[in-house]
């Protein structure tokens, strides 16, 4: 069972959290600041950059794709580890994005469907997690 993620009624939650989702379709499809979209929707900036990574809006296609961000050692064949992890847990890679090596980081961005994973969201972030080489695997969004 994935312990880190729940499916709760809005109702229950502050209104400030639905108000984060507001602000975040404001800056992402109107192109407005945040600092604008924080004063329309009453919330304050940090309330809004502490949540904004945490709480996603649900829809009926919710869970079906998401994007992972990693760090990862300049090292060989690390990204070909990751992308046998993803492929053990049945999910589709859509797109891959590595960034330059700076100081012997990568920065990897990578979007998967997940509609066909045999393992949740949160254990595939674990595995990636555990990579050797892998320094750190989050979560970006979901939809």
């Amino acid at each position: 069972m994935n312990d880190e993620y729940l499916i709760v009624l809005k109702s229950i939650l502050p209104d400030y959290f639905e108000s984060v989702i507001k602000v975040k379709a404001m800056v992402e499809d109107e192109n407005r600041s945040v600092s604008e979209a924080c004063k329309k929707f009453d919330i304050s900036r940090s309330t809004y950059y502490k949540y904004k990574d945490k709480i996603f809006n649900a829809s009926k296609s919710y869970g079906k794709k998401c994007v992972i961000a990693l760090k990862a050692a300049d090292k060989a064949g690390v990204l070909s580890s990751i992308i046998n992890d993803i492929y053990d847990a049945g999910v589709n890679i859509i797109s891959l994005n590595s960034s330059l090596p700076i100081k012997g980081v990568a920065f990897i961005t990578i979007s998967l469907d997940i509609s066909s994973a045999n393992i949740d969201t949160a254990h595939i972030v674990a595995r990636l997690k555990n990579t050797e080489h892998v320094k750190s695997a989050n979560v970006i969004s979901v939809e």
